[in-house]
């Protein structure tokens, strides 16, 4: 394996994790127009969707370079220059990290995720039964809380398709 090699297999690591995150961020934004469409003004409303619209553009766009240009990337930071080896004795096949890494970090989600899942349900039956307003109490984060498991659900099964998407674009 050569230095570029293990550049590139770091750099696409590194952009399934921002999208990991963007994946994580996107029902944050469903649940922030449901809060402040609720309790906040519209111009609040609309400068936090602008917000949270910017970040998911952010990590949407560093996930793209990180996985489908990564020569780009290399070439651009010179990640390739300077070092004495140019090939490195690790005999792991691209694919295989790839999709070591996507069962990690879905494995993650899903254990980071459960706790506070039950922890949100817990929650939001307690308030529900000891509160005596008018208004019903939000859900909207056991429902932030689920489909972060159900993304880590998607990452375990679907790494070896997620893994195949990469890999054919690379070789185009």
């Amino acid at each position: 394996m050569t230095i570029r090699t293990l550049f590139n297999v770091i750099l696409k690591v590194l952009g399934i994790l921002f999208i990991k995150d963007f994946l994580e961020k996107l029902p944050q934004l469903f649940s922030l127009i449901s809060f402040m469409s609720h309790y906040a003004g519209s111009q609040q409303t609309i400068i936090g969707i602008c917000e949270i619209s910017a970040i998911l553009l952010i990590y949407g766009l560093l996930s793209f370079y990180l996985i489908f240009k990564t020569d780009l990337v290399i070439d651009k930071l010179k990640l390739d220059k300077g070092f004495d080896q140019e090939a490195i004795p690790l005999n792991i096949h691209r694919t295989t990290i790839l999709s070591i890494a996507i069962i990690i970090i879905g494995g993650l989600l899903i254990i980071n995720e459960t706790g506070n899942f039950c922890r949100e349900l817990v929650l939001y039956f307690q308030e529900k039964q000891f509160t005596y307003m008018q208004k019903s109490p939000s859900i909207s984060y056991v429902i932030l809380s689920a489909a972060k498991i159900i993304i880590g659900l998607v990452l375990l099964g679907n790494q070896k398709l997620i893994v195949h998407f990469i890999e054919m674009r690379r070789k185009n």
